[in-house]
Formats: C-alpha cells, sequence, structure tokens
C-alpha cells in the first residue's frame, strides 16, 4: 500500500473519545505507543496517527514537531528530539552559539532561547557556528547532535505561556560541552537542516492539527463534507512532507496546501457543539500557535514564485 493511501485508512479509521492527558508525563505513554505501531507508515503518518490521538493542541504540536524532526534529522520513530536553533533578539543567521576546535577537542559554547522541556532523554540538535569556519554563508554553521543530559548542559527552569501551556520549554545553555567529531552532522548546518526545517515543520505540525480536529469531527458529528476536505489536505501534506523541503517548486506547494489548510481549519470554527464546549475553549486558547512564522512563510513563498520565474526565463 502506497503511504497516501495508507494515511487515508488511517483517517477513515479514526475512533474517539481520546484519553484524558494534562500534562506531557501523561501524554509520551500514548505517543510513544501510536509511533511504534505506525513506525513502518513513514514519518508524516506516524505523527498523525499520534495527533488522532490528542485530546488538546498541545500533543498535536509536539507529535507534528516531532515528525519533523524524524525527517530533518532522520532519527529513528519513537526517539524525542529537540531543535535548538533561536537566540533571542538574533536572526537565526547571526547566532553566537559557536563549535570551538581546542587543542583537538570539540567544545560547544553559548546559549538558545527555546528547548523542549521536561525530558530526560531528550536528544538536541543545535544550530552552532564553527569558529574554525567563515564568518558568514556557506560553511559557516553546523548542526551538532547531544542529548540533555551531556556534561556542560544546563536547562533554565521551564517558562510559563499563554498558549499550549502544557507543553514544558526552558532555555538552554551550553558552557564548555565537550563533543566528538560523529556529534557533527554532515552537510550546511544553515542551508541543509536550519532553513528547510521551518517548512517541514508547518507541514507536519498543521497536518497534526489537521488529524487533532477530524478526530474532533467524530466526537462532535461534524458534517462528512468538512471531514472529507480535511483528509483531502492531510493528503496532500502527505505528499509535500516527502518533497525536498529546498526546492522551489515545493515551497511553492506547501504555501497552496497550507492555504487549503486554513481554509478548513477556519470552516470548523462553527462546528463545535455544545458538549465540546471546554475542548472548543482549549482551541481557541491555543490556535494563535498556528499563526507563528505567518509573514515568514509568505516571504519564503514569495522568494520561490520569484526563483521560479528565474528559470523560466533561463529555459526560453
Amino acid at each position: 500500500m502506497r503511504p497516501a493511501d495508507d494515511l487515508v485508512a488511517l483517517l477513515l479509521a479514526t475512533q474517539g473519545p481520546h484519553p484524558e492527558c494534562s500534562d506531557l508525563g501523561d501524554w509520551l505513554p500514548i505517543w510513544h505507543a501510536a509511533q511504534s505501531t505506525r513506525a513502518a507508515s513513514g514519518s508524516f503518518a506516524a505523527a498523525v496517527a499520534c495527533a488522532l490521538k490528542a485530546d488538546r493542541v498541545a500533543w498535536a504540536f509536539f507529535s507534528g514537531y516531532q515528525g519533523a524532526i524524524q525527517a530533518a534529522f532522520h532519527t529513528e520513530t519513537g526517539t524525542v528530539g529537540a531543535f535548538g536553533a533561536n537566540e533571542a533578539q538574533r536572526k537565526i543567521t547571526e547566532i553566537e552559539t559557536s563549535l570551538d576546535d581546542r587543542d583537538g577537542r570539540l567544545l560547544l559554547t553559548g546559549s538558545k532561547s527555546w528547548v523542549l522541556a521536561g525530558i530526560d532523554d531528550l536528544t538536541l540538535f543545535v544550530l552552532a557556528r564553527r569558529a574554525s569556519g567563515p564568518a558568514k554563508g556557506p560553511g559557516s554553521l553546523s548542526i551538532v547532535r547531544l542529548p540533555i543530559r551531556s556534561a556542560g548542559v544546563e536547562a533554565e527552569p521551564r517558562r510559563t505561556q499563554a498558549v499550549v501551556p502544557e507543553l514544558p520549554h526552558s532555555a538552554v545553555h551550553f558552557e564548555s560541552t565537550p563533543l566528538t567529531p560523529s556529534d557533527v552532522l554532515q552537510g550546511d548546518g544553515y542551508a541543509d537542516y536550519a532553513k528547510p526545517f521551518r517548512l517541514r515543520e508547518d507541514v507536519f505540525v498543521t497536518g497534526c492539527v489537521l488529524a487533532y480536529l477530524l478526530a474532533e469531527s467524530q466526537l462532535g458529528s461534524w458534517p462528512t463534507t468538512w471531514s472529507q476536505r480535511t483528509i483531502a489536505v492531510l493528503s496532500l501534506l502527505e505528499t509535500c512532507s516527502r518533497r525536498d523541503p529546498r526546492q522551489a517548486d515545493t515551497i511553492i506547494l506547501v504555501a497552496g496546501a497550507l492555504s487549503f489548510a486554513g481554509d478548513v481549519i477556519r470552516d470548523a470554527e462553527p462546528l463545535w457543539t455544545p458538549s465540546q464546549e471546554l475542548t472548543r475553549a482549549r482551541w481557541l486558547r491555543d490556535r494563535p500557535i498556528l499563526a507563528l512564522g505567518k509573514e515568514a512563510r509568505r516571504q519564503r513563498a514569495i522568494q520561490s514564485w520569484k526563483a521560479q520565474e528565474r528559470d523560466t526565463d533561463d529555459r526560453a
């Protein structure tokens, strides 16, 4: 069975009700079980399978984020990871976290402002500037992989947040954290990982939020016309998840798919039933998380259309 066919079968077989999960500790066993069941179906289908069991947006977001991590860094199904890229008040291409080679020893020094918290066996993927590389541009940034409990890694206390408050995060500091050459991933840290990760995250998180709403639609007996549109958009997003996120045509396709997804999500607003009042209140609280990065997505599509026009001119 092809991945898209497998996904549609999964979506059509969705059944409720959801298990109640008020914190990450309650959710992780459910997530691990669903990941194990769908391991052979691909990272997108595995992420969606988890989101179908979520009772709130926090766990749908978690499922999509982990799917994007798996696709970007080729981790095994069921591995929990976090991408440490952002630094407060700095553009992603201007980070200061550094990877130094001191007398043959690789050391990671710096801080990241947002990293998933509350998981002891978390694997970090950290964007760092190579001290021995060029000051900017290709070859200046790398990705290093390390466990959260590595020597020299210190996480700040968890931060409270208004949106998806059940999903903890914190800042993380690296104090001359020792690494080995095998901890440094092959490829350019920005072009091969950081830049395409944002598109992957949009695809996976949006897909998982749609899957969460699809499960809610069954509990509330929403119209089948809405459900079938949702399944169609999820199938399109699955196709997007398997394409090269660095290519302009992929970015254009993703922009269209996300636009369709936004329409479906907006059309769900009047469908919540009185029996779903508490769930809907959580949804309204957490819905703003989908707007994060909206301007970046718009600019990404604009630049891709310009690149497509240039390619057409070159072939003329």
